[in-house]
């Protein structure tokens, strides 16, 4: 039997992105995931004749092929996971609407495992987009919380309860003793962003263990291709490392933000960013 016998296409007009521009809204209905997903298969059909290729003459083989090359310009297996992820959202998609039988196998590369980490500006992205495609907004709104301010999870889970307030001017989100693991007042700096999502959040009860949990679990699977070190305590890593390397501000403050009592607990949050590094020479 030919190979191609396994991917017999209901038509034979369809390439990979062409199928994916008509049906993006319904594999990414937030338009930020759509626009980034979309960039990524441009990448992917770019590569070799796959723009000319069915969308049913695909094997894992072509797959493979095309994270090869990736591996070789450079990227890393987060990076290249993520384009992996939008390619086989496609040929899923194309199995659901019978556009193909089967959709070709997809390795996905290994990550590193168990290793402290900040989460890059597409994974948040991609995160927060991820949560609201599934109807999960107030997780979100959680995610973007913790990530514009640093914030625990308990920290937030109390400004859902109820607990926490924002500030009458709206700058400040203002935790009181009871709620902060080290018993101590402390207020987080709101913008435009973590603002509205706190407001979404403030006093709706709508969290629980199990409900968070679970889709939690998702995420990591989905998002992350089960990469078991980026659990949701990643976000305020995340804000100490976009404080320090890319607003610059002191180590003392980011210590205050996060209600750090030592400087070693803030230098084991704030992670140094490769791009950081690679700006330090051009500024001697």
């Amino acid at each position: 039997m030919n190979q191609h016998d396994l991917f017999t296409p209901a038509t034979t007009d369809n390439n990979v992105l062409a199928f994916a521009q008509r049906e993006a809204h319904r594999m990414w209905p937030s338009m930020d995931h759509r626009v980034r997903s979309l960039r990524q298969l441009g990448r992917f059909v770019d590569f070799r004749d796959y723009a000319s290729k069915p969308i049913s003459h695909f094997l894992p083989a072509d797959i493979a092929a095309f994270a090869d090359h990736l591996v070789a310009e450079g990227s890393n297996p987060s990076t290249i996971n993520r384009y992996l992820a939008s390619v086989s959202k496609v040929f899923n998609h194309a199995v659901d609407w019978q556009l193909i039988n089967h959709a070709p196998k997809i390795k996905f590369m290994k990550e590193p495992e168990g290793r402290f980490r900040y989460f890059s500006d597409d994974e948040q992205a991609e995160l927060i987009a991820y949560f609201r495609d599934e109807g999960l907004e107030w997780m979100a709104d959680m995610v973007i919380v913790s990530l514009k301010t640093g914030a625990r999870k308990g920290e937030v889970v109390a400004l859902i309860d109820g607990e926490v307030a924002i500030s009458d001017c709206g700058h400040w989100l203002v935790l009181t003793p009871e709620v902060t693991k080290t018993n101590k007042a402390r207020t987080l700096p709101l913008n435009d962003v973590s603002r509205a999502a706190a407001q979404r959040l403030a006093g709706t009860g709508v969290y629980s263990k199990r409900k968070f949990e679970r889709a939690w679990a998702k995420a990591q699977r989905d998002v992350f291709r089960g990469d078991k070190s980026a659990v949701y305590h990643v976000c305020r890593h995340t804000a100490a490392t976009t404080l320090v390397n890319d607003l610059a501000v002191p180590t003392v403050i980011v210590a205050d933000i996060l209600g750090h009592s030592s400087l070693s607990t803030t230098a084991r949050y704030a992670h140094s960013k490769p791009d950081a590094l690679l700006d330090i020479p051009s500024r001697m």
